[in-house]
Formats: structure tokens, sequence, C-alpha cells
């Protein structure tokens, strides 16, 4: 993937102006889609390039109003920065982006829309308690329906891992309710990801934890909502689709329906092949497991190459 790497840089002893903001943001938007799309390996070299930039440009003179602007925008790349890291496999790194980014904020929504993303990075290693703990924290400066509706999937999610089904079910429609009360169209860049679909793609994630966690008759419901996940998802959130395809793959596992799984895995297959995102081959290791236990061959074999696939960080 090849894009620009940053905007002009002023000439030395100018001020920073809107112009620079709306350009910084406007390539932070690019780079987030090449993300959604292709992985965050695919376009980290580019986040970092034009974070340089930011290091330069920030020591030029600016009015109050656009420094502000200008820090929240920064704040907006350091937290896409971290995500791509997050997505590649790098948690160190995506640690240190996601705290620089705090310094940076200047909005308590993207605040929390920060710690968010830190709750993932300890959800996605297996800390539901450690990343529920982020998402209370994200709640407490939440401003709008729009993230409260975020957060409150995301802690459905940790309660179902957990194994918490009252917990799990109570916040999952929370979630819903604040979501129905929220303007998606006028949700911040950051956010808007997380449009119907991605409510969809989360609700079936927490019915595919408590189908683990609970009881396995959550199977039924999560294959119902990944279902209506996958057919949402537009081309341009591929990753988002993957992984809904992936948990789909392993609810139809568990329902004994090996032949179904096959398919639907082979369909999450053949998306990965121009993606590069560390987190997909994570999220194939549940499915990979369940079928040696149920010896499903045609489904391991399918998985296996993938999983000997080294990570693709850029």
């Amino acid at each position: 993937m090849h894009h620009e790497a940053s905007p002009s840089l002023p000439p030395p002893q100018s001020r920073i102006g809107l112009v620079h903001v709306r350009h910084l943001r406007a390539m932070t938007s690019a780079l987030r889609a090449v993300d959604y799309r292709y992985g965050g390996g695919s376009c980290r070299t580019q986040v970092q390039a034009l974070l340089s930039w930011c290091d330069k440009a920030f020591a030029h003179s600016a009015s109050a109003a656009v420094r502000r602007d200008f820090r929240c925008a920064i704040a907006e790349l350091h937290a896409l920065a971290g995500w791509t890291a997050f997505d590649a496999g790098l948690g160190g790194s995506a640690h240190r982006h996601f705290l620089l980014a705090l310094t940076f904020a200047q909005d308590e929504d993207l605040v929390a829309g920060i710690r968010y993303r830190m709750g993932r990075v300890h959800l996605h290693h297996g800390g539901p308690a450690e990343a529920l703990g982020m998402f209370r924290l994200a709640g407490i400066v939440a401003n709008s329906h729009h993230t409260n509706a975020i957060l409150a999937a995301n802690r459905a999610w940790c309660h179902a891992e957990m194994g918490d089904r009252l917990a799990a079910l109570a916040s999952l429609g929370r979630a819903h309710d604040e979501f129905a009360r929220s303007d998606v169209e006028r949700a911040a860049p950051w956010a808007a990801f997380f449009d119907v679909h991605d409510l969809y793609g989360i609700t079936g994630a927490v019915y595919t934890s408590l189908a683990r966690t609970v009881d396995r008759g959550f199977a039924r419901p999560a294959i119902m909502a990944l279902h209506q996940a996958v057919t949402g998802y537009r081309d341009d959130m591929a990753r988002s689709r993957t992984f809904a395809l992936i948990a789909l793959s392993l609810n139809h596992l568990v329902e004994g329906d090996a032949d179904e799984a096959a398919v639907t895995a082979g369909l999450a297959v053949a998306q990965t092949g121009d993606m590069m995102s560390a987190r997909t081959r994570k999220r194939l290791e549940p499915l990979h497991a369940e079928a040696g236990r149920r010896r499903a061959t045609t489904l391991r074999e399918l998985i296996t190459p993938l999983l000997a696939v080294p990570s693709l960080a850029a």
C-alpha cells in the first residue's frame, strides 16, 4: 500500500493554521480506512511518517484555538498508531502510543475512545477483568450516546468472557439502548466504525463467549447476530467481516455442523490473503482448537497453514 507520507511542513518561523489541522485529520482518516481494510501492518510506516511531521510541526507557533485542535488531531493520530501496532502484534508500541494520545487529547470523548482501545488490548490478550476496568474508566468521561454504546457493548464482552451471564446481557441491553439514542451520522471519526453492523458483530461476539463460558445454547443467537454483521459489512470493513466470519464458523461448529463451519471459515480465509493483521490469526486459534476437539479435519487443515505464517508488521 502506498500513500502520501505527510502534508507539506510549513516553512520555518511560520504559524500552524487550520489548514494544517484539516490536512492532518484527512490523512489520519485515509490511513484509518487502510487499517480497517488491510490491517494495521499495511499502514504503520505511513502513520509513523505522519507522526514525525507532527513532531516537527508542533514546534511552530499557533493561536490558542488552533493549538488545541492540533493537539486533538495529534491525539487521534497517536491513537491510530497504537491501534495499528496492536493489530500488527506489537503490544508495547501500542501502549506507548496510547499513553502519548492521552497526553495530547483535549476532548473527554476522545479520552474515552483512547481508553476503550487500551481496554481492547487487554481483552485480546486474555485479560477481561483488566479490560473491564479500562472500559469503566472510559465511561467516566464519555459524553455521547454513541461512545457509551461502544463501551457498554465491550463491557458485555468482558462479562461474557468471565462467565457472568446476567451482567453480560444487562450491558448488552444497555449498548443497544444507547445505540438507538445515538446519532451515528455525527459520530466522531475515531468512532464512526461502530454502526449497526458492528453492533451486530459485537453482539455476536458476546453470545459466542457466553456459548463457551456459560451455555452452548448461546451459539444460536450468536449465529443470527453474526450473520447480520457479515451480510452488512462493506468491503472497506474487511477485517471486521473476517472476524465475524471466524466467530460464525466457530458457532456452527459448536452446534455440530462441521460442514457449514468449514464453508464459513473458507470465506474468512479467502479474505486474509491481502490482510496484514496479527489479530486475524489469533482469532483463528480457538476455531482451530475446537476443530481439533471435534475431529473436524477439513476445517482444521484449512486453518493450520495460516497459523504458521509469521506476523507481518510493517
